[in-house]
């Protein structure tokens, strides 16, 4: 299930990932709004279709892998690894990452990212 929506989002099959995401969901990426337009709480599939228009209409994937998969009932962690290009100031930012997530009747019910939101931040504004 979770491996699937990673499939999913790395073959750039956005709607079928979020056919895998439930509704209401609790998405959550910490971050100024202010700042980073796709940041912030996300409960339906369409806001979480603007976070990806968000995100990749303002910056490029240079590396993002899953490290492993911790499985506990219907919780899990994603540990991994992400570096992004932010388009518009040609800066790059990494940082390591444990996404939060939850599984019920098989849907992601919660997509918790804890990543270095201050890198971000640098990079976004150039």
């Amino acid at each position: 299930m979770i491996e699937d929506f990673f499939r999913l989002l790395g073959a750039g099959e956005i709607e079928k990932a979020i056919e895998e995401l439930a509704e209401p969901l609790d998405w959550f990426t910490p971050g100024s709004t202010d700042l980073i337009p796709w940041m912030g709480r996300r409960t339906t599939h369409e806001e979480v279709r603007d976070f990806f228009r968000q995100a990749t209409g303002n910056m490029t994937t240079e590396k993002f892998e899953i490290h492993r998969i911790l499985v506990d009932g219907e919780f899990a962690v994603a540990l991994g690894h992400f570096q992004y290009r932010i388009d518009a100031t040609g800066r790059s930012f990494a940082s390591d990452f444990a996404l939060e997530l939850r599984v019920v009747d098989g849907l992601i019910t919660r997509y918790h990212m804890h990543e270095d939101s201050y890198a971000i931040a640098l990079a976004f504004t150039g």
